[in-house]
């Protein structure tokens, strides 16, 4: 550890962070405003223990953050500071922590074994199923019986965050409605309903008898996910908590493993992660407990519940120390009195004074108001931060810049804004792929398909696009629509006919990605990003659907996805767009929390954008909002988005639309300090500020395509499944690997993926014996192809190929499944590589699944499965005249992810590769390769050579050499 560093970076310390980082026993909370150093904080308090010499190993400290990007910045700065060591320290989200402890005590999880992470779609017809039973008829609605699914599991979300059981939410709403029906204030007092319950009450009854009817469904539907071994993403720290208090023996290990405790973000934190807390704390009468939080800036838990944490804990343990840090080393004094001006008005007075904390700016920013820019409308208003945005980047290119936005609508309108005006800036954008053009046309197609009388929808796949057809043709083949000859159609494009002749024969799966193909729709989607996510998303969507409910025919997968559509309404994804290194960040409120920039702009500040009229619930709650409570959220809201600024706040009001409809002025921006705001007032303008400027059309296409490209890259990281196509060609690449268009499911691929998977779970039998291995494998097997998406014909054929072969797989792979150390399967490794373009270095994650990594003393043993009879070492290698090398560059590359990955360093690594197809002699072959210096620096240049060709945009018209090449072929037709 560099116990150098750490004295250079604690000298930079005020008197209270000092306080802080030196009070290293007993509980410690740290009231932390924004820019008050809280992150640097906590990492010099857990290089501080590991330097104290009480005998604390780094295995010893638990740090817990809210977001995976809070643990990743904690590693990074911790690494910074104690260096290697830093690996060894647990640091993880609340549900990261679960997830390594059910990972690392199986034994004491029997019953999670094998159980796979439900689906979205899988919770939706689990629930739907449900609400089938006559007892649940009051929540299937006549003529809209899935009204109450979405809310169900919503709600069933919510609880378990907040540790509310089935049982208590039964409970609460028998005591409430009787609560209601006893209380005086429930009966009218006037009017013919003098003396009986009022509307509001016997409303509120109603919801009560609902919500006992939910706590019902809630039940079942936990009962169901365990009856098919699935769990969602909250059932992580639930079951961890429900081992904790029938398992002493697990709880004793973690409570003595754990000696120091810290956690970041506290004010954030649900009542299940307190309990997750407060348990593997209670180990100790006095516990090393170190809570850093500031109840101003919980923007994911209303106030009351976040008050409620900081004084739980100190009723728990009422000597715990209180450090209050009153100094900002981010803003200027300007900005920090006007926010903590506002968000006073969060409180009563005198209420919570200790958590209220005046912030004094340290930084060396000049003073300077904040401006309320008030314009006659909104185009007067985007006109006015276009202006202002080219200012700083012409005047101050190098400063950062954040347009901070309360709803996500108003982020695409401000990513359109920028790009007409030439403007180049980073978000990541929200998009419902249901009313994506993409996605209309892909519906309206199928529908057609599925229904051929459904001519409208035939015509409109025509007029869209589709069908590769000259626009003469289109008008003519309308036409044809509307005089009713349809079968001219069918025979001016064969295609067509193709499909409605494939739709009876072909598997689900097969024909909507076939559909795709033949209409031209996956050429369409090849265009840009956005499209190709969409289509992809659908397929998926598709694949879920069909798995869930074991659909082999088109026809009938059609009819399940157009009334999903139709009972979804929407379907949301996420994706990033525009420059990735680009100084300007569009992002919503709560996307700037934990973030800052030299300028923040906050456009559309008005009472309609921020301060929406709140949705009543379906059912009661033990603890609900109310209408303050929605008020002092979005306050606390505004106040982080505020305080992410180092130099300068502009607010800007747009009091009409292009409409004429009237806006408000937010409440909140009357509640700052005056002396610390400048208004200005503009004139309304009358010009489309957001019209598409002129440009070259196939340029600006590039210029999306390498943004997307480079922002996947960054952010997402590269497989050597991904390398391995950039080597055999940049086009594949770039359509499989980045845009990642959708593919039918491949037979081959199938019994690969059935292998792994009963492969994986061999390992973890109790006895590893020749029929215990082939029981497995074929129980796992024919598990798998149940659920398989292929055509029933060929998933026969493979079930009975696996099925006979297990027998040999088994005799030949016991020798592998004795090998004696901690093996982990289906492993993610994940690691850096730092490669150079134009005198910048690009930081790019490097990542992969390891099929099974035996660890030993001194060195760990790494086998990659491959469904295929073995081959030579010079095929492996690529020095045959039709082999690629893409076995051995795999091999290199799990070497480079492991030398990179905590734990591993300094171990010999052993990568080999386990043949799974059995020879004409019943042989498996294990082939171990020696990896030397020269193979990995080979595949670094390779990586290399990928990051010159996405970052100098040859990636976007570079063909490789074979001139049959199906993947170039689709570049030279979407690039044109």
């Amino acid at each position: 550890m560099n116990s150098e560093k750490f004295q250079e970076e604690y000298k930079k310390l005020n008197a209270k962070q000092k306080e802080a980082v030196d009070a290293i026993d007993d509980p410690v909370m740290v009231i932390a405003g924004p820019g008050t150093g809280k992150t640097r904080i906590l990492v010099l308090r857990i290089a501080k223990i590991l330097l104290s010499g009480n005998g604390t190993p780094a295995s010893g400290i638990l740090c817990l953050t809210f977001t995976e990007a809070g643990a990743d910045e904690m590693k990074r700065r911790l690494r910074e500071i104690i260096g290697v060591t830093a690996e060894e320290i647990h640091v993880h989200t609340y549900h990261g922590f679960a997830g390594s402890i059910i990972a690392e005590f199986p034994e004491h999880f029997p019953h999670l074994s094998r159980t796979k992470q439900i689906t979205e779609i899988e919770a939706e017809t689990i629930v739907r199923m449900l609400l089938k039973e006559k007892k649940f008829s009051k929540l299937r609605p006549a003529g809209e019986p899935d009204f109450y699914v979405g809310k169900i599991l919503n709600t069933i979300k919510e609880a378990k965050r907040e540790a509310w059981t089935p049982k208590a939410m039964r409970e609460f709403a028998k005591k409430e409605s009787e609560r209601i029906k006893n209380d005086e204030s429930s009966l009218s007092s006037r009017g013919k309903t003098k003396g009986m319950l009022k509307g509001t009450a016997l409303e509120r009854i109603e919801k009560c008898e609902r919500t006992i009817l939910f706590s019902d469904v809630y039940e079942a539907y936990e009962a169901k996910k365990k009856e098919e071994k699935k769990m969602d993403f909250d059932d992580l720290i639930s079951e961890l908590l429900r081992a904790f208090l029938k398992d002493k023996t697990l709880l004793q290990i973690l409570q003595e493993r754990f000696l120091y405790i810290l956690v970041d973000e506290h004010q954030d934190t649900n009542d299940s992660q307190n309990i997750l807390i407060r348990t593997i704390a209670d180990f100790y009468d006095s516990p090393n407990l170190f809570v850093v939080g500031d109840e101003k800036q919980a923007i994911f838990r209303f106030q009351g519940a976040s008050v409620q944490n900081f004084l739980n804990f100190r009723s728990i343990w009422p000597k715990m120390k209180e450090v209050r840090l009153e100094e900002n080393f981010r803003s200027h004094q300007d900005i920090l009195d006007a926010s903590f001006s506002m968000i006073e008005n969060n409180y009563a007075e005198g209420e919570h004074k200790n958590l209220r904390v005046k912030l004094l700016a340290k930084g060396n920013e000049k003073q300077r108001p904040i401006d309320v820019v008030t314009a006659g409308n909104t185009e007067a208003s985007d006109k006015y931060l276009v202006e202002k945005l080219r200012e700083i980047v012409v005047g101050h290119p190098k400063e950062t810049v954040a347009i901070i936005l309360r709803k996500n609508k108003d982020v695409e309108h401000i990513l359109s804004l920028l790009g007409a005006n030439g403007i180049s800036a980073q978000a990541e954008r929200g998009v419902d792929m249901f009313s994506h053009p993409l996605g209309l046309l892909y519906f309206d197609l199928i529908d057609y398909l599925s229904h051929p009388e459904k001519v409208e929808a035939l015509a409109k796949t025509i007029a869209g696009g589709l069908w590769n057809l000259s626009f003469a043709q289109k008008t003519l083949l309308i036409r044809a629509i509307r005089s009713g000859n349809v079968r001219d159609i069918t025979e001016e494009s064969t295609n067509i006919g193709k499909l409605q002749r494939d739709i009876t024969k072909a598997g689900a799966i097969t024909f909507l990605v076939l559909a795709g193909k033949l209409s031209g729709l996956d050429n369409i989607a090849a265009r840009n990003p956005l499209s190709a996510e969409v289509w992809r998303s659908i397929i998926s969507l598709a694949q879920d659907l069909a798995e869930q409910s074991e659909i082999q025919s088109p026809t009938e997968l059609i009819e399940v996805l157009l009334a999903h559509r139709k009972s979804a309404e929407k379907k949301s994804l996420k994706i990033s767009i525009g420059q990735p290194d680009s100084r300007i960040h569009v992002m919503t409120a709560h996307g700037s929390k934990g973030l800052e920039y030299d300028y923040v702009f906050l456009p559309y500040a008005t009472k309609e954008a921020w301060l929406s009229h709140r949705r009543g619930t379906s059912f009661v709650l033990p603890r609900e909002k109310g209408d303050e409570d929605e008020i002092r959220d979005a306050r606390r809201l505004f106040y982080v988005a505020l305080t992410r600024a180092r130099k300068h706040v502009t607010i800007l009001v747009g009091l009409k639309d292009n409409v004429k409809k009237e806006f408000s002025p937010l409440r909140f921006i009357e509640e700052l300090n005056a002396e610390s705001v400048a208004h200005i007032d503009v004139p309304a303008v009358y010009e489309n500020v957001s019209a598409k400027i002129a440009g070259d059309s196939e340029k600006a296409q590039e210029t999306e395509i390498l943004n997307y490209t480079k922002s996947l890259l960054l952010k997402s990281g590269l497989s050597v499944t991904a390398l391995n196509h950039f080597v055999e060609c940049p086009s594949r690449f770039f359509y499989k690997s980045i845009l990642k268009l959708p593919e039918a499911p491949n037979p081959n691929s199938e019994k690969g993926n059935a292998m792994h998977e009963a492969l994986s779970y061999v390992w973890r039998l109790e006895s590893k014996s020749e029929e215990a291995i082939i029981k497995n494998i074929e129980s796992s097997v024919k598990a798998y192809f149940n659920r398989s998406l292929l055509p029933l014909s060929e998933k026969e054929v493979a079930v009975e190929e696996l099925c006979v072969n297990a027998p040999k797989v088994a005799r030949a792979l016991l020798p592998l499944f004795s090998i004696q150390g901690k093996v982990a399967t289906e492993i993610s490794i994940k690691t850096v590589y730092t490669g150079r373009y134009e005198k910048h270095d690009i930081v790019l994650p490097l990542h992969g699944t390891l099929d099974a990594v035996v660890d030993g003393e001194g060195k760990t043993l790494v086998f990659d499965y491959k469904t295929k009879e073995a081959m030579s070492v010079n095929a492996i290698k690529g020095e045959t005249k039709n082999d690629d090398g893409n076995y051995f560059r795999q091999l290199v590359f799990y070497k480079i992810l492991l030398e990179g990955a905590p734990g591993y360093k300094n171990k010999v690594i052993e990568p080999a590769l386990v043949f799974i197809k059995p020879d004409s002699k019943g042989r498996c072959p294990i082939i171990s390769l020696p990896i030397l210096r020269e193979d990995e620096e080979k595949v670094k240049k390779e990586i290399q050579s990928l990051v010159d060709a996405v970052w100098s945009g040859r990636i976007v018209t570079e063909l490789c050499a074979e001139p049959e090449c199906e993947w170039c072929k689709l570049k030279n037709l979407t690039m044109s």
